[in-house]
């Protein structure tokens, strides 16, 4: 902002320095001035007083009465050095050119009256003695002569005194004139002094009031600004640069006071919001491990309630789950007074009040009292389907605020989610053991049910041979053979019984295929290992089964017949992305003999991988051992991705 040369500070204080400055040139051309002037002055009056001195040097010679060459030459060359002195430079220079002045004046009557009345006295007296130093050579009679000296000694007597009053005020006036103009000087230094000293004591209090205060203020006011207090204006608010500044400073002051004020509202209104964002994460924490840790989600509806009556300061509640026709619910939970709200509300609404929208809404009941009161009632869903509703009370004297709205909302909607998987994790397991069921029934069917039906042959068989004679040794064969049947079934219903109980009781497929794995070792001295590169496979109960009931049949054949020092089952993914199991064992092989007394087994064994719409490989090395290769698609799995081989591509 432009500022007027009259407000503005660095002009004042340079009017101050610069009219200080000037006293002081003027101060000194003043004196340089005054001296010039009294120069000579002195030098005037010493020869004044000399013409004075001279007068009575000449009265002096005067008064000896010897006219002799040597007093004539003497009182000549006093009267040429008066005369000299009188017209001397130092003396005629000082005088003013005004003839009105009175040195002028007095100097002028003292050379009037020397050359009118003095020096022709003189000059007759000098030719007088003259004239009778002359008649003396001749040796005239001089008395007449010598009376007119005496007489003109006589008339100068006369008339020195007043000329010599007249030197002396002459003398006198010099004086007073060196005088008036040292006494000048002095005043003229007195009064410059004096304006200099006011000057100095002016700028100092400018200085002191315009600068010195406000910076102390300013200074002052930084400090407890800094110390977060901005309650301090300073009072120096003039139009110069430091008043500007001043007001500046408490415009700032304000402002900030004003932004500190809102930014502590804000930072208050942030902790605020920061703890209800904790207490409202603390509380969706606290309720879905609840019901993520629940067997059943109605059994934390209570402690649901506590916590959120706790947490975030509403009133009572309750928690109504409805049937599938929505036309009516029931509270499982409830921490509302049974003769108040709870009690009126079901008796008023029957259900239907709350159940009625799918959205968030305040209902309005009417107690014992005839009070009216309001109730926040949030519905319990998830995927479009309603399980019930949530309801709660607003604190005393208060209403429900949009964020515990939202908050109860965001509950409600974790609840209706815990329902939802509840009722899913139900039906996955009836899907589950629907599916063991099923499972069970074709292993059943596929092992036990085909056993039973050769021996149910066998003894049709031996019914008719026995009405027939002689027919002895076929019985007997018929017999052996539901000997060897009923042997193979017990040890098929054993191997059943063995897999359904290593699924049923162990945590995984790999820990029962380990299960099965440690069990043939133990059974016999064969060495079995297992590669299970499957470990993190999601099979499906029937892939299990048939796989674990695959490989225990496969073992059992290599324990029981091959005679195998050591034996390998692996179960890996292929080049194609199926998945490829490999029984391997270094025993004696397959003969023809074995071949058909366990077609059974090896049948059902082929049967099984085309459950699994896979297909079984028996590869027989002739004495050197024998791999089964069972190779399938999952239903649920894909294929691990090769990494070595996207590298090398």
């Amino acid at each position: 902002m432009y500022l007027k040369p009259r407000h503005s500070l660095l002009i004042s204080l340079g009017i101050v320095m610069a009219t200080i400055t000037l006293l002081a040139i003027t101060s000194m051309a003043a004196s340089l001035f005054i001296a010039e002037t009294i120069q000579g002055q002195a030098t005037a009056i010493n020869e004044s007083g000399a013409l004075r001195m001279r007068s009575y040097r000449i009265a002096s010679s005067l008064v000896y009465d010897v006219p002799d060459e040597q007093h004539w030459q003497a009182t000549h060359k006093l009267v040429t050095e008066f005369e000299e002195h009188l017209r001397s430079t130092e003396l005629t220079t000082i005088l003013p050119i005004n003839k009105q002045h009175p040195l002028r004046v007095a100097y002028n009557n003292i050379d009037q009256q020397w050359h009118k009345d003095i020096k022709p006295i003189f000059d007759i007296y000098l030719d007088g003695i003259a004239d009778i130093l002359q008649n003396k050579e001749q040796k005239l009679d001089l008395a007449i002569t010598k009376d007119a000296v005496t007489n003109l000694r006589n008339q100068y007597f006369l008339i020195v005194s007043d000329f010599v009053d007249n030197i002396d005020f002459l003398v006198k006036l010099l004086e007073q004139d060196a005088e008036t103009k040292i006494k000048r000087l002095r005043i003229f230094q007195f009064v410059a002094l004096a304006l200099t000293i006011f000057l100095l004591i002016t700028a100092l209090i400018l200085v002191y009031k315009r600068v010195h205060i406000p910076m102390q203020q300013l200074l002052s006011g930084a400090e407890r600004v800094r110390k977060r207090d901005f309650s301090f204006r300073t009072s120096y608010t003039g139009t110069d640069e430091l008043g500007q500044l001043g007001r500046a400073f408490n415009t700032m002051a304000k402002d900030l006071s004003e932004i500190y004020n809102e930014l502590e509202k804000r930072v208050t209104q942030k902790t605020i919001d920061l703890e209800r964002s904790n207490c409202s994460m603390e509380l969706l924490y606290k309720i879905v491990k609840q019901l993520n840790e629940a067997v059943s989600p109605p059994a934390t509806f209570e402690g649901i309630l506590k916590d959120i009556e706790q947490l975030i300061g509403t009133g009572r509640g309750a928690i109504c789950l409805n049937n599938q026709a929505q036309n009516n619910a029931v509270m499982l939970a409830s921490t509302l007074h049974a003769d108040d709200v709870s009690k009126l509300l079901c008796e008023e609404t029957r259900c239907q009040k709350c159940l009625a929208e799918k959205q968030s809404k305040l209902l309005e009941v009417t107690d014992k009292s005839g009070n009216i009161k309001q109730i926040l009632s949030i519905p319990i869903s998830d995927k479009n389907q309603q399980f019930g509703v949530l309801i709660m009370e607003p604190a005393d004297n208060t209403s429900i605020e949009p964020w515990q709205q939202q908050l109860l909302e965001s509950i409600a909607g974790h609840i209706g989610i815990a329902m939802n998987l509840s009722h899913q994790a139900a039906e996955i397991r009836r899907l589950a053991l629907m599916e063991e069921r099923g499972a069970i029934a074709r292993e059943l069917h596929d092992s036990l049910a085909q056993s039973l039906t050769f021996m149910k042959i066998q003894v049709s068989r031996l019914q008719a041979l026995l009405k027939k004679p002689d027919t002895k040794s076929d019985a007997e064969n018929i017999i052996g053979e539901l000997k060897i049947g009923l042997n193979s079934a017990y040890g098929e219903l054993r191997e059943l019984l063995t897999t359904f109980r290593l699924k049923i009781d162990g945590e995984d497929f790999n820990e029962a295929l380990l299960k099965t794995v440690a069990e043939f070792n133990n059974r016999s001295e064969t060495s079995i290992n297992c590669d299970n590169q499957l470990t993190y496979c999601d099979l499906t109960p029937n892939e299990e089964i048939h796989i674990l009931h695959l490989i225990r049949e496969a073992l059992s054949n290599i324990v029981q017949h091959a005679k195998a020092a050591s034996a390998k089952v692996t179960l890996m993914f292929n080049t194609s992305g199926d998945i490829q199991i490999n029984i391997e064992d270094d025993g004696i092989g397959f003969t023809s003999d074995l071949s058909r007394t366990h077609h059974y087994g090896l049948s059902i064994m082929k049967e099984r991988a085309l459950t699994l719409n896979g297909y079984l490989n028996i590869i027989n090395k002739q004495e050197k051992g024998t791999t089964i290769e069972l190779v399938f698609k999952p239903t649920n799995i894909t294929a691990p991705v090769n990494i070595n081989k996207q590298m090398s591509k």
